[in-house]
């Protein structure tokens, strides 16, 4: 005769594969129980924050302070908070393009290849013992030791 397989939640299971089983579910529910309560202080302790992509359980963020005005912050989309803070609560450099001929800007060098028509090019500021001059391939005077 075919033998059944007995369920371990079945009252005629035998006692030991009951226990075993009352063990492992209550070993489960437990680590859920810690898991929803990690997640909560998480989310109260980070402004924005929402509950972590599954991408971002493997990553250890760094533990990182921030000084006033700026906030640990997490946003949508990102694993790890970073300092933040609002527009109104930072000065922000909101400088605007240059009008008129920039001072700086030069023609690609005489030597350079033909490809590089339409290089955007600027004046080289050298450090000691190096001068402007033309390294081969390039389309900008670059900074070469000086002679």
């Amino acid at each position: 005769p075919a033998r059944l397989r007995q369920h371990p939640q079945h009252p005629c299971a035998p006692a030991a594969t009951q226990r075993r089983h009352t063990r492992g579910m209550a070993l489960l529910l437990r680590t859920a129980a810690l898991s929803a309560a990690f997640g909560l202080s998480s989310a109260v302790a980070l402004k924005g924050a929402e509950p972590l992509h599954p991408t971002c359980h493997s990553i250890t963020c760094a533990d990182i302070e921030c000084k006033s005005p700026f906030e640990l912050r997490r946003q949508e989309g990102q694993c790890c908070p970073v300092c933040w803070a609002s527009d109104e609560d930072i000065a922000l450099d909101r400088h605007s393009a240059m009008t008129g001929p920039n001072p700086y800007a030069r023609d690609v060098h005489p030597a350079a290849p033909t490809t590089c028509a339409g290089a955007k090019c600027f004046t080289p500021h050298c450090a000691e013992g190096y001068v402007p001059g033309h390294i081969q391939s390039r389309c900008c005077e670059s900074c070469v030791p000086g002679r």
